[in-house]
């Protein structure tokens, strides 16, 4: 049971110049690095290993591509983290720095529609990105995701300008908090998940206010007591 990591190929594109002064200045920022360091790292007394795919995306036609391999029962079974690492505004997810043109961009609807699958029962998608789950004036678009894909969970940050640091630390709690318990496969598992290793772990807390983290998970409709939640934690019935 791993993670299914989508990248933008691009994160600078100044350092795409055709007069590139430092050959280092290339896109040396990227999630593989950091997931490479999940995969060796123990993350329990148990030495819990956390496998990864990852896959570097710089159009709309192969991020499409890879979230319809990954839709794929064969392969969601064994990656059930969908980790979407990509620029990001409240309507869409994108390839380039300012995320302009149609084949660089993907809206909230259509990650909805191209992720549309009852069956991913045990799935957690991810949005590593600026912004993207801010409310619009669509505030239920993270929950049209959850219900299109049955996912578990739908996570990620409505604050821009987004720095590398802050937010891999938090993922890595995140992750590793996840890895920890077993991954959830249930919305009940989810619900005690949430309750008794999430919402009550004040470095995440802390980490996740600063970020603007927001999480929609799903829980049972009869434990919907949020009295432990920060206010970035909402539950959804199944």
């Amino acid at each position: 049971m791993g993670i299914f990591c989508l990248e933008t190929a691009v994160w600078y594109e100044k350092s795409w110049d055709k007069k590139v002064k430092d050959q280092d200045s290339l896109d040396q920022h990227c999630y593989e690095h950091f997931l490479r360091f999940l995969e060796t790292s123990s993350v329990s007394a148990e030495s819990v290993r956390i496998p990864y795919r990852h896959f570097g995306v710089a159009t709309k036609r192969e991020l499409v591509f890879y979230l319809d391999k990954w839709k794929e029962r064969n392969i969601k079974e064994h990656f059930p983290i969908l980790f979407l690492a990509f620029h990001g505004d409240k309507e869409s997810i994108g390839m380039f720095e300012g995320i302009e043109g149609k084949d660089k961009k993907v809206t909230s609807n259509e990650l909805a529609n191209i992720l549309y699958d009852e069956d991913y029962n045990d799935a957690f998608i991810h949005f590593s990105s600026c912004y993207h789950v801010k409310p619009d004036n669509k505030p239920d678009k993270m929950k049209k995701l959850l219900y299109n894909t049955g996912a578990l969970s739908v996570s990620g940050y409505t604050n821009g300008g987004v720095s590398w640091h802050q937010p891999l630390a938090f993922e890595l709690l995140y992750l590793t908090e996840l890895f920890r318990f077993g991954l959830p496969k249930t919305s009940s598992e989810m619900c005690h998940w949430v309750n008794e290793y999430f919402a009550t772990n004040k470095g995440m807390k802390d980490l996740g206010e600063s970020l603007g983290f927001h999480m929609w998970y799903r829980d049972d409709e009869y434990n919907l007591n949020t009295d432990k939640h920060p206010d970035y934690i909402t539950p959804c019935p199944t």
